[in-house]
Order: structure tokens, then C-alpha cells, then sequence
């Protein structure tokens, strides 16, 4: 029995001094997203974020972080250049028409030519007829190109490492061919009267369209050179390039694996320890009995 108050004394000692060193809490995931409005085309921007803030709101600090990773996110539109027109092709009938001709002849007049004669006996004039003749309508046809065929690629870089997406989304199009523009008429053959059948000639164009488009996006873990960066200040710096086309940068998401630092006891506490532990043992020895005395 004169063993449980100093035995309780000192264990309460103990941990009164052990109880002031904190449990390690277990990591915690931790999402930031930053949104993004630049716009890049085949050049290269910088940009540095703020983690530590974010960071601090949670409980954490910079020097908490463990791991982390970049998830960027980008669009490349179809972005088409001067509009290239291609050949015309060779002329098509089209279509039908027709146009009145005419042609003349000479008709005697026998008027006044019976047995007694007149003056106007043998004269004549000249007959007009007039009749249709076939004509066509011919069109040649050309394209204008649009185009858009450069895979945009998209480079992230965090640290010394980087990872890169390229623009796979293909598209193309025709529009519909514009109204005929006259271009003129020209004879394409001439009957037995001299009259010409005719060619009215037109040209059309339509629109082409041919694109390489569509989402970018890309992930990528920080390396030792993006953890030291990122623990010294909370500030990650992120480049990002157009090596090939433009897109947009739309947004970036950082996925940061946090934990708590190890406290490490004081000298002072370790100290208060250690005498408890020691009145602890030094208790024990002098109050053990001794052969043949009274328990």
C-alpha cells in the first residue's frame, strides 16, 4: 500500500511532462484552383501562385507540404489565316437559254410586169425572218480555303520538369457555292445565216474549312525542385509555352499533400521527464521489503 502514492505521484509526473508532445496527424489532401484568361500564341508566360495563403487558411503551412501535383487546363479555337483560293476547274454546261436571230433574202417584185411593162418591173426588196437559236450557260467552280492544320501544343512546366498536350480534335467543312458572277459571252459556233450560238459564261466560289482543335490538358508532380520552391515562400512559379499553334489557358488546379511537422520536446520537458522517471525508480527501491520483516 506505501507503494501507490509515490508510484501515482511520479506516473502523474510523467505524464504531465510527456502529455506536451503532440501526436502526428495523418496527411491531409488539400485542392486550390486558380482561374486563368491568358492567351498564348507560339510564345511563353510566367505566372507564380500563392500556395501559402491558401495554405494558412487550412491550418497549414508551406513548410507542411509533402507532395503535390498541377492539373492545367486550356482551349484551342480554330484560328484560320488569310484564305487561300484554289484553281478554277474547267467550264460546265450549267444551263440552257436561247436568243431570236434573224437573217434576209431577196424577194423580185413582179408587180406591174405584165405585157404592157412598167418602169418598176424587176425591181424586188429584201425579207427579214427571224427564228430562236440554242444558247448555254457554262460555270467554273473554285474553292476558298480556310485553314487551321497546326496541332496547338500546350507546355506546362513546374520546377525542372514539364509535360505537354497537343490539339487531336479535326474538323472540315463546306459552305454552299455564292450566287454566279457573269463573267461574260463568247461565240461557240456559227449556223449556215452567220448568226452565232452563244456561251454566257459565269463563275462561282464557295467557302472550305479545315481545322485542328479542341481541349488541352495536362497534369504534373512537383519534383524536389518544385517542393523547394514551393516550401521556402508558399510562391510556386509556373511557366507555361505555345511551342506549336495558340490556345487559352483556362484554369490550373494544385493538389498539395500536407502534414503537420513532428514537434520536438523541449530540453526543459525532457528534463521534468527524466526526474519523474528517476523518482519514480528511487521510490520503488525504498519502499521494497526487506526478508523476514512484516509486509
Amino acid at each position: 500500500m506505501l507503494l501507490k502514492k509515490p508510484l501515482s505521484l511520479a506516473l502523474l509526473a510523467a505524464g504531465c511532462c510527456l502529455s506536451a508532445t503532440p501526436l502526428l496527424a495523418a496527411p491531409v489532401l488539400l485542392s486550390q484552383t486558380f482561374q486563368l484568361s491568358n492567351s498564348l500564341d507560339r510564345n511563353s508566360v510566367s505566372l507564380n501562385f500563392d500556395l501559402g495563403s491558401f495554405l494558412s487558411g487550412q491550418g497549414y503551412g508551406s513548410q507542411d507540404i509533402l507532395a503535390g501535383s498541377a492539373t492545367l487546363h486550356g482551349y484551342s479555337d480554330a484560328q484560320y489565316g488569310a484564305a487561300t483560293p484554289t484553281a478554277y476547274s474547267g467550264y460546265q454546261v450549267t444551263g440552257q437559254t436561247s436568243h431570236q436571230a434573224q437573217y434576209s433574202y431577196y424577194v423580185p417584185d413582179t408587180y406591174n410586169c405584165g405585157w404592157w411593162g412598167s418602169s418598176s418591173c424587176g425591181n424586188g426588196h429584201t425579207q427579214s425572218v427571224q427564228y430562236g437559236i440554242q444558247d448555254i450557260n457554262s460555270t467554273h467552280f473554285r474553292d476558298i480555303k480556310h485553314e487551321d492544320l497546326v496541332a496547338d501544343s500546350m507546355k506546362l512546366l513546374i520546377g525542372a520538369s514539364s509535360a505537354t498536350d497537343l490539339a487531336e480534335t479535326r474538323s472540315a467543312s463546306i459552305g454552299s457555292y455564292g450566287a454566279a458572277q457573269f463573267e461574260g459571252t463568247v461565240c461557240r459556233g456559227v449556223d449556215t445565216r452567220g448568226n452565232c450560238s452563244y456561251d454566257h459564261r459565269y463563275a462561282q466560289q464557295r467557302d472550305t474549312y479545315s481545322a485542328i482543335y479542341g481541349a488541352l490538358d495536362t497534369s504534373l508532380s512537383f519534383d524536389a525542385a518544385a517542393l523547394l520552391d514551393a516550401r521556402s515562400d508558399g510562391i510556386l512559379g509556373v511557366g507555361f509555352e505555345a511551342n506549336a499553334g495558340q490556345f487559352k489557358l483556362s484554369s490550373i488546379s494544385f493538389d498539395v499533400m500536407v502534414e503537420k511537422a513532428a514537434a520536438v520536446p523541449e530540453p526543459a520537458s525532457l528534463l521534468l521527464a527524466g526526474t519523474a522517471l528517476a523518482g519514480l525508480v528511487f521510490t520503488t527501491r525504498r519502499r521494497r521489503p526487506t526478508p523476514g520483516s512484516d509486509k
